[in-house]
C-alpha cells in the first residue's frame, strides 16, 4: 500500500496535471455549451421588456392555462423578473444543459478512456487509479461550475439593463441548486461508466434517468397517480422550493451534494476493482 499512496505534495501536482489535461481535451465542448447557454440567457433578457410592458395581458393569458400546467413549467408570476427567469430558463433549459455537461464529461471520464483504448496507457503511468478518478471528477465539476458561473454573470449584469428585478443572490441560489442537480446525475453516470466500461451505456443511463426525473416532476401536478411520486424526483429536490424566490433549500442542497459524494466514493471502489485490458 505504501508504494501506491504517495505523499500529498506528490499527489496534488499529479491530480492537478491530469485535471488540466482533461479540461484541455474537453475545452471546445465546455466552451460551446457555455456560449450557447449565455446567448440563450441574453436572448431571454432581450425579450423581457416586451413581456413586462404587456404584463397584465400576458399574465391574463397565462392564467387561462390549467393550474397544474402553470406549476409544472413555473408560469406563476410569469411577468415578474424571478417568475420570467424561472419559466424561461430554470424550469428546463439551465438544469438540462448543466446535466448534459456533467453526464457527457462523466461518461467520457472512465468509460470513454476505456473505449478509446487510452485507459490502459493512462494507468500505466506512475499514478494511482484514485488520482485518475479525482482528476476526472474535479475536471467535470469545474466544467459545470464554469458554465453556470458564466451564465449567472451574464444574466446578473444584463438584468438591470432591461429592468428585470432580481438580486444577484437570488439568481445565484438558482444556479447553486441546478449545479448540484447536474453534478448528481453526473455522479450517477460516472458510476455506471466505471461499472460497465461502456460510454454509451453510461450516457444512456445517466441521461435517461435525468429525463425520467424531469418528466416525473413536470407531469406529476397534472396526473393524480403521479403526484405522490413527485418528491422522488431530484428535480423536485433542486427546484421544488423555487430558489429564485426563496433562496437555497439547504436540506435539499445537502441531500444532492451528499448523494453525489457517496456515488463518487462508490465509483472509486468499483473503478479500483474493474479490470481494464487485464490490468
Amino acid at each position: 500500500m505504501s508504494a501506491v499512496v504517495l505523499p500529498v505534495p506528490h499527489a496534488v501536482p499529479q491530480v492537478l496535471t491530469l485535471t488540466l489535461r482533461t479540461l484541455r481535451d474537453r475545452w471546445r465542448s465546455t466552451f460551446g455549451w457555455g456560449l450557447g447557454l449565455v446567448l440563450i440567457g441574453i436572448m431571454q433578457l432581450a425579450v423581457y421588456p416586451s413581456v413586462a410592458t404587456s404584463s397584465e395581458g400576458m399574465q391574463a393569458f397565462v392564467d387561462q392555462w390549467p393550474e397544474a400546467l402553470q406549476e409544472a413549467f413555473g408560469l406563476d408570476a410569469y411577468t415578474t423578473g424571478a417568475g420570467f427567469l424561472n419559466a424561461e430558463m430554470f424550469s428546463m433549459m439551465i438544469p438540462l444543459v448543466l446535466i448534459a455537461i456533467a453526464t457527457t464529461a462523466a461518461a467520457a471520464a472512465t468509460a470513454g478512456e476505456e473505449e478509446r483504448g487510452t485507459a490502459d496507457l493512462l494507468l500505466s503511468l506512475p499514478v494511482s487509479r484514485g488520482r485518475v478518478m479525482a482528476a476526472k471528477v474535479l475536471a467535470g465539476v469545474i466544467a459545470v461550475v464554469l458554465v453556470a458561473a458564466a451564465t449567472w454573470l451574464a444574466i446578473a449584469v444584463g438584468a438591470p439593463l432591461v429592468d428585470l428585478e432580481i438580486g444577484a443572490g437570488e439568481l445565484a441560489a438558482g444556479f447553486v441548486m441546478t449545479t448540484l442537480l447536474g453534478l448528481f446525475f453526473g455522479a450517477v453516470t460516472l458510476l455506471v461508466g466505471a461499472a460497465t466500461g461502456k460510454r454509451t451505456v453510461a450516457l444512456g443511463v445517466g441521461v435517461g434517468l435525468a429525463l425520467a426525473a424531469f418528466l416525473l416532476n413536470a407531469l406529476a401536478p397534472m396526473a393524480d397517480w403521479l403526484e405522490p411520486w413527485q418528491d422522488a424526483s431530484p428535480f423536485q429536490w433542486a427546484l421544488g422550493n423555487e430558489p429564485l424566490l426563496n433562496g437555497i433549500d439547504w436540506p435539499m442542497a445537502a441531500l444532492l451534494l451528499g448523494l453525489s459524494i457517496a456515488l463518487v466514493v462508490i465509483t472509486d471502489f468499483v473503478y479500483h476493482r474493474h479490470d481494464i485490458a487485464g490490468r
